[in-house]
Order: C-alpha cells, then structure tokens, then sequence
C-alpha cells in the first residue's frame, strides 16, 4: 500500500513496521470520518474490492481512507495476517462481515465506529454496553442530582489516536474528557497500538471498547465520577421480561428451551423472564415476532421518553425517510415493521422526502414524516409499528 504524505507546519516521522505493513506514522493526519446517519448510509451503499495476499490492517486501512468510515480492529486479531478476498455488488457492511469471517471474527456496530473482534468477545461487548447503560440510568433514577451527571456521560466526543499511543494514555483522553478517574488503572497493561478513531461515542461505548480488548470491563463508582476496573465474567448475562398476549407461556418455552438448553427461564403469569446474553435475546425476539424487524435503541442512549410526550422540530429537504428514522433511533425511538411486507407493498424507505415542522406533537410529526408513503402507523410508549395501507 502506498501512504502520501502532505507537508505540513510540522514534519512527519515515520518507520517501517516490515513488509506489507503499512509504516508506523507520528503525528497522523486527523481523519473526517462520516458520523451517525452518514456513518449509516455508507454501510448500505455498494461496495467492490479485491486484495490477494494483503495483511488485514493494510486491508482495513485502505477501506477506512476510501470510505471515510471509523473501523477498529481488537488487538487481539493478527493484523499481519494476509488474506485473499474478492468482494463483488455487495453493500459496504456485507463487505466487512465477509472480512471479518475469514478471520474468524464478527462485527459490531458501535456509535459510528465498526469493531471487528473475536465472537465470543463481540457478544460479551453487546451484553455489557447495555448493563452499563442500564446501571447508570438507574444510578440517576435513585438520586435525582446525578442526572445531569448522566446526561454529560451521554454525550458523544470524537477521539483520535496515533500510532505508537498506549492503552493507558487512550483511556486516560477518554476518562479525562468525561472527567471520570479510574481507581485500578495498573490492571491496563502495556502496549503499543496503532492509529485509530473512536467516532461520536458516548462514555459507555468508549470506555467499553478499550477495555473489553483486555478482557476488562468497569463498574461505575461515587456519584459516576469514578469507575473501578475488573475482568469480564466467563458469562456475560441481562435480564428481559417478555409480555406474551395471546400465547401459552408454557408452549413458548418449550421453544426457547429446545434452542437453547441452559438458559434461565421464570415465568408470572402472561410474562417470560430471560436472563441471556444480548445476542439471544435478539433471537428470542425473533422467534416471538417472526414476521417483525425491529431496530434496537443504541445501547447507551439517553433515558426514553414516550412519545407522546415529546414535542419535534425537524427542516430537512430530499433526506432519505430511513436516515431520519435511523436518527430518531439515538434518542430511544424503536421502529418495528416487516421488510418483506414493505418490499411488497412497493413501500421504499429510501425515498427522498421534504420535512418542515416546529414544536410538533408526535401524532403531527409522524403524519409528516410518512405522508409520501402509503403506510400506517402506530404508536406505544416509544414503539413505531409501521404497516402498509390496505
């Protein structure tokens, strides 16, 4: 691979990694990656590429410079290894799963970032953003003077790092920017990374995504203002209640139980409660509502609140329906409908449409949003259930 380099005010020192290896670069180039719903409509656009004996972080490089977008690679993966992959008419992220499937990995999709990490960790990194999440928003429910706390910890920043920089000194810009201290920073141990971004990340994500590359994860202490590391648990777990109208409980968790022996499973009347990882709660998801797609509130977002208590305000002109969506997403709004059942009914949430609404109710904002299209929806709580018009 070929690296360019601009004069700047500065000179750039460089050395040689070995061959094949992108060089080590100091004082890189800050990059502009596409952030939120940007970030989100690279990864659905087309994608081809070819690479023969090419090392995964030469790989990896070269995709972030021409798709702008934030990839981070576990430190545990070989970054030397060479691969041979020829990737044609596929969509940017379809391309990044085939990548990290030959290198026996699995991505995740964290703030605007791509992480590409062994599966056993990725699934552990799923489960324990939301407990984190969940853990600090019931750390300001019970004492209403953290909540501004929270709300600071919610918010995303952008972190960029050089080659050469250690684990400590990255967690360090990060705890700092939040203004959290680390009680047992001596469990990070020492080494030595190279570049890459953390894109519009909130404390949660950032924190986690450093730290589950050591097999360590954080409990929050005093006031959110600290945080005490330890060693991710041999199973990560979190605990979700289903409510089941209109089905046997017992019949459901036959279900359940044949696909997945060792779960724990208590039921109350018409409720199933789980304790599982992220990953199969997912599926579990998927078995009670087959026919449904449901897109997951960011873990770590912000508290929700129902819509019908929110007021909107959105001026947007020939903005794809589906980006504004995605974005609503971020602030706890879930979206439930059935692809298929859209494709069929000639229903294109990537139609271009024109917004103006100031200060609206819900009901006023969501007729706005979807006037173009012939779909009904319905709302509850925080849920948009989208159906095509009979």
């Amino acid at each position: 691979m070929l690296f360019l380099f601009r004069n700047t005010e500065h000179q750039r020192g460089y050395a040689n990694q070995g061959s094949g290896e992108p060089p080590v670069l100091l004082n890189r180039e800050i990059p502009r990656y596409l952030t939120e719903r940007n970030f989100r409509q690279a990864l659905t656009q087309p994608f081809s590429a070819s690479w023969s004996n090419v090392g995964i972080r030469a790989i990896l490089q070269r995709i972030r410079e021409t798709q702008n977008i934030s990839i981070i690679l576990d430190r545990r993966i070989d970054p030397s290894r060479k691969l041979k992959i020829d990737l044609q008419n596929q969509t940017l992220e379809q391309g990044l799963a085939q990548i990290a499937d030959l290198i026996q990995a699995r991505c995740i999709i964290v703030g605007s970032n791509i992480f590409i990490g062994p599966d056993a960790e990725v699934s552990k990194l799923k489960t324990l953003l939301q407990l984190k999440s969940d853990a600090l928003h019931e750390l300001a429910d019970s004492q209403n003077t953290l909540k501004s706390r929270v709300i600071q910890l919610s918010r995303n920043h952008t972190f960029h790092f050089q080659d050469l920089d250690t684990p400590a000194e990255i967690l360090q810009n990060i705890t700092n920017s939040y203004q959290i201290k680390i009680d047992n920073e001596q469990l990070v141990p020492h080494d030595l990374w190279s570049n890459f971004s953390l894109v519009s990340v909130n404390a949660t994500e950032s924190l986690s995504l450093i730290l589950i590359q050591f097999d360590l994860t954080y409990e929050w202490a005093g006031e959110a203002t600290g945080i005490r590391l330890a060693a991710v648990p041999d199973k990560v777990l979190i605990k979700r209640t289903y409510p089941l109208p209109g089905k046997s409980i017992d019949s459901v968790t036959a279900q359940i139980k044949e696909q997945f022996p060792d779960l724990v499973l208590t039921s109350s009347g018409k409720l199933l409660s789980v304790q599982a990882a992220m990953d199969v709660h997912e599926q579990i998801e998927q078995l009670l509502n087959p026919k449904k797609t449901v897109h997951p509130v960011r873990a770590g977002g912000g508290k929700t609140v129902p819509l019908n208590r929110r007021k909107f305000t959105l001026r947007v002109k020939k903005v794809p329906v589906l980006a504004i969506m995605q974005k609503l997403e971020q602030s706890g709004i879930e979206f439930e409908y059935d692809k298929q059942e859209l494709v069929e009914a000639d229903i294109n949430l990537l139609q271009l449409i024109d917004v103006a609404v100031v200060d609206a109710e819900a009901d006023e904002f969501f007729d706005a949003l979807f006037s173009s299209f012939k779909l009904d929806y319905k709302m509850q709580g925080v849920k948009i259930t989208l159906t095509p018009q009979k």
